[in-house]
C-alpha cells in the first residue's frame, strides 16, 4: 500500500504546476498590438490594447509574487494533509468474517486499502477483498457495511433496476439493468492511483513564472513598501476629507490625572462641593478613574446635588480628553461618587469626539 505523504520536492513542483497554469491564464488575456495604427479607430483601439496589456503584465507580476508568498504555507497544509490520511489510512481496522459471493469461501484476503468518499460525502478507508478460490471481489468499508453503488432507479420506466458487480485490476464495475424495459447503464470505480502527464517544458515554464528566492525576497520588499505607501495616502486622504474633525482632535487638551484635578478642584469647591479625591486608575484600553467628594452646601437635596454636579464636571471636561462616564454620579448622605474616563491616542480621541457628536444630535433631535 503506497503512501499519500511525498516528499518535498513532489509538492513544490505540484504547486509551480498550479502556478504556471495561473500565470499562463493570464497570459491568454494579453491582445496583439495592431502594426503601425492609422486611423482614428484603429488609434483608439491601440490605446485600449496597450491599457489592456499593462494591466495583464501587473497582474501577471502580482500572480508570480503572491504565489511566491504563499507557497510554504500551502506545501506545509498539503504535507500535513497527507500525513493525516495516512494516519488514517493506518488506523483503520480490517473488517472480518468476509466471505465469497460466489463459492461461499472464508478465503477472502485484503488486497488494498483506500481512502474513498462514502455515501455520506466523508472520507472513509474502503477494504477491497478477494477471494483465493474463485478470485471475486468484495469491498467493505471500515465500519464493516458493504460497499454498494448508490440506487439507481431507470430513467426511463423509473423502475428500480438491478446490477452486477465486477471487477478487473482497478476497476469495480458496476452493471445496472431495468427488468422492466430492459435499459441498461454501466457505472466504474477506479481504485487506482492517478499518474500526473509529464510536461516537457515544465523547467523551462517554471523559470519563467515561479520567482527564485532572491526575486521572491524583492517583490516582498516591495509590497511592504507599497501598503506602507497606500496606508500613508488612505490616512492622509482621511484626513484631508475630516479636516474639521482633525483640528478638533488637535485642539483637544490632553489632561494627565494631575492637570484633571488642577481643573477640577476650584470648579467643585466654588459650587459647594469638597475634598476631591481619585481612587487608584484602572488601566484599561482606556483610563478608568473612580472619585468620591463631598457635598458641603446646606439645603441642596441628593437630586440636586447630584444633577448640579454632573453638569458641572461635563461643563469643565468638554474640550478635554476627559468624560464622566455614563453610569453618572451616585449620592449618599452627602458623599458623591462617579466615575470619569480618559483617553489617550488620536484614534481614541476621535472616537471620542465622534461619539459625543452622535449623542449631541440625538439630543438635539428629542
Amino acid at each position: 500500500m503506497d503512501g499519500y505523504i511525498k516528499d518535498d520536492s513532489y509538492y513544490s513542483e505540484l504547486y509551480d504546476r498550479f502556478t504556471i497554469e495561473e500565470c499562463e491564464r493570464w497570459e491568454r488575456k494579453e491582445k496583439v498590438p495592431i502594426e503601425n495604427p492609422e486611423t482614428e479607430k484603429d488609434v483608439k483601439k491601440q490605446k485600449e490594447i496597450i491599457a489592456n496589456n499593462f494591466a495583464v503584465a501587473f497582474g501577471l507580476r502580482f500572480v508570480k509574487g503572491e504565489r511566491y508568498l504563499q507557497k510554504e504555507e500551502t506545501v506545509r497544509q498539503w504535507m500535513e494533509r497527507d500525513r493525516a490520511k495516512d494516519e488514517k489510512l493506518e488506523n483503520a481496522v480490517e473488517p472480518k468474517g468476509v466471505r465469497c459471493l460466489g463459492c461461499s469461501s472464508p478465503d477472502m484476503k485484503c488486497i488494498s486499502r483506500d481512502l474513498m468518499t462514502d455515501s455520506h460525502n466523508e472520507e472513509s478507508v474502503l477494504f477491497m477483498f478477494q477471494c483465493g478460490r474463485c478470485g471475486r471481489k468484495r469491498a467493505y468499508w471500515e465500519n464493516g457495511v458493504e460497499w454498494k453503488a448508490r440506487p439507481n432507479p431507470c430513467p426511463k420506466c423509473g423502475a428500480e433496476m438491478d446490477s452486477e458487480r465486477s471487477s478487473k485490476g482497478d476497476i469495480i464495475k458496476t452493471i445496472y439493468s431495468c427488468p422492466s424495459c430492459q435499459h441498461t447503464e454501466i457505472d466504474s470505480m477506479n481504485i487506482g492511483v492517478k499518474k500526473d502527464t509529464i510536461d516537457s517544458d515544465f523547467e523551462t515554464k517554471r523559470k519563467k513564472y515561479c520567482l527564485s528566492e532572491e526575486e521572491g525576497k524583492e517583490y516582498a520588499s516591495a509590497k511592504i513598501t507599497m501598503e506602507q505607501v497606500s496606508s500613508f495616502m488612505k490616512r492622509w486622504k482621511e484626513k484631508e476629507e475630516n479636516k474639521d474633525l482633525y483640528n478638533e482632535i488637535e485642539n483637544t487638551k490632553k489632561l494627565t490625572i494631575l492637570e484633571l484635578q488642577k481643573i477640577l478642584d476650584p470648579v467643585i469647591e466654588n459650587a459647594g462641593y469638597a475634598k476631591l479625591e481619585f481612587e487608584k486608575p484602572d488601566l484599561q484600553k482606556d483610563v478608568i478613574l473612580g472619585f468620591g467628594l463631598q457635598d458641603e452646601k446646606s439645603g441642596r437635596n441628593d437630586r440636586e446635588s447630584v444633577h448640579e454636579l454632573e453638569k458641572l464636571i461635563k461643563k469643565a471636561l468638554e474640550d478635554t480628553n476627559w468624560r464622566l462616564m455614563s453610569d453618572g454620579v451616585n449620592y449618599r448622605l452627602g458623599f458623591l461618587t462617579g466615575r470619569l474616563r480618559g483617553v489617550e491616542g488620536e484614534d481614541n480621541l476621535k472616537r471620542l469626539i465622534l461619539s459625543n457628536k452622535k449623542i449631541q444630535k440625538l439630543t438635539d433631535t428629542a
